[in-house]
């Protein structure tokens, strides 16, 4: 019971610290997107996005295979076998290596070609791009060889490590920003040179703060060739998920590319950014939630991980209806207040990805379960399948109907059935999984809570009262709605209890 009580206090502490990392990067992510936006362009900016893109289809990697890092640390962890953990260690480092110069290979070669062949560039910003191109593909090598330390950071539950660098590279970001804006240099060019020369910074930071804190990140000449293969197996299979995901991602990006241009892009861009800053609310929760999932796991515990993947989906599925439902019906006017110039469609594809970001809410705990197990390949397999057909129903839309809004509300129909891929698998492997708790006591009271509390938003925008007003009473009467019934309905007395108590922490408040 102590453990337990020491593991929600350590879940709530580093989600409090990534939080406050999230509130400070997002005002100021929000504004450096104004400025950037402003200084390249929208043509210029739509470049930046769909060359941009090219790198994440192959860094994407780089995430698979931190998990996968991650996931062997925490569990070394979990048993306590400090040795383990400097073997594992390094063998993770000398696999990244490994990867980061097969990755070059790659990026030079069908990369390079990609960008200058099968891109729709515009006349002139070719060369522009290709600077872009060899800048994040120096960052993303070294970000591959980087992935053993962050995952070293998380498995330790070091979150304050996090919280203020990220705010650091936020504001670096922003003068960034400013002084391309004011610069008589190419601005796409000076712009991602400067972002590179940004993102090798803070890593090499990492890499020491590492060093100095953790002593298995101590690089040693070891290889452990038995533990070389279950990691590259199971890094094996989880970059044919991330590679599946990848390719649908960046797929609809490049076909859209194909099919409208970079105008649309940037559109998609901005959306994108928008999706992807209120989801990393969501995300917070997962990195705090997830060590814990794994140690329990570790330990045999499967009826407290059983806990953590209910607490952790309900806490993310609120988190995320908090930030998106207020947004979503008044996007038209937030995004004319924070851009001089909304690219076209960038509201109605920001609006659709707001969706489906609560819906994916619910996955990366039921991933953590499956991930904590080790035995990947069937989850990556079904999901890789998915993500193909996604793509490919895309492309037969697109075809058919030239229409770039109902490409991208596939994504809306996918995550649900990414769900039901999850609970399968996980059942399959963890036993003692409850699906039908799940589902009762989670999934289906915060879809409902969701539905409900978009009706009302959707009744209220429609009074016909000024913008700004019909802004503020929409977020005020939500989320007053959405914590009232969460917590009445959803929450049960633990959840409850552990909320108070950490609400109580805060507000240092005693129990009498």
């Amino acid at each position: 019971m102590q453990q337990e009580t020491t593991g929600n206090r350590l879940i709530a502490k580093n989600a409090t610290m990534l939080y406050f990392r999230m509130f400070v990067t997002m005002a100021i992510s929000f504004y450096t997107s104004r400025i950037v936006l402003k200084a390249l362009g929208v043509s210029d900016y739509g470049v930046y996005n769909v060359v941009g893109g090219v790198i994440v289809m192959i860094s994407t990697l780089t995430g698979a295979l931190g998990g996968a890092t991650s996931r062997f640390l925490t569990f070394a962890l979990g048993r306590k076998d400090i040795e383990n953990l400097k073997t594992t260690f390094s063998t993770a480092f000398y696999i990244h290596l490994t990867l980061a110069i097969l990755f070059v290979v790659v990026a030079e070669s069908i990369g390079v070609w990609f960008v200058n062949t099968q891109l729709v560039i515009p006349e002139g910003r070719m060369g522009a791009a290709n600077w872009v191109f060899q800048a994040a593909i120096l960052s993303t090598t070294l970000g591959m060889t980087q992935t053993p330390y962050s995952a070293s950071i998380t498995s330790h539950e070091r979150m304050g490590a996090f919280a203020y660098i990220a705010i650091a590279n936020a504001v670096f970001k922003l003068a960034i920003a400013f002084i391309v804006l004011f610069s008589a240099v190419d601005h796409l060019v000076l712009y991602s040179i400067l972002l590179m020369i940004l993102s090798i910074s803070f890593r090499l930071y990492y890499r020491y703060y590492c060093i100095k804190n953790f002593e298995e990140c101590r690089l040693r000449l070891i290889f452990d060739k038995n533990l070389f293969k279950r990691m590259l197996s199971f890094s094996g299979w989880s970059m044919v998920g991330s590679l599946s995901l990848m390719f649908r991602n960046q797929g609809v990006n490049i076909l859209i590319n194909r099919f409208f241009g970079t105008l649309v892009n940037a559109a998609v861009g901005v959306a994108g950014q928008v999706q992807g800053i209120l989801y990393a609310f969501t995300n917070n929760i997962m990195v705090a939630f997830r060590p814990q999932i794994i140690k329990e796991y570790a330990a045999g515990n499967y009826s407290r991980m059983n806990e953590l993947i209910g607490m952790g989906a309900k806490f993310s599925s609120l988190v995320t209806m908090l930030t998106t439902i207020p947004f979503i019906f008044s996007m038209h006017f937030l995004m004319s207040l924070w851009l001089e110039e909304v690219p076209i469609g960038a509201v109605e594809i920001c609006q659709i990805l707001l969706f489906t970001n609560f819906f994916n809410s619910f996955n990366p705990y039921l991933y953590m379960g499956v991930n904590a197990s080790g035995r990947i390949r069937n989850m990556n397999i079904a999901l890789s399948i998915l993500y193909f057909l996604s793509l490919f129903v895309t492309y037969v839309i697109l075809k058919l109907t030239h229409s770039y809004l109902l490409s991208y509300s596939i994504g809306i129909l996918s995550a649900p059935a990414s769900t039901m891929i999850y609970v399968v698998i996980l059942k399959k492997l963890v036993p003692e999984f409850r699906v039908g708790e799940f589902f009762i006591k989670t999934y289906i009271p915060m879809t409902l809570v969701a539905i409900s509390s978009l009706m009302l938003a959707w009744m209220l925008s429609n009074i016909g009262l000024n913008q700004l007003i019909s802004f503020l009473l929409v977020a005020i009467v939500c989320t007053s709605f959405v914590c009232f019934s969460v917590y009445t309905w959803v929450l049960d007395a633990h959840s409850k209890q552990i909320f108070m108590n950490f609400v109580k922490s805060k507000l240092h408040i005693r129990n009498k």
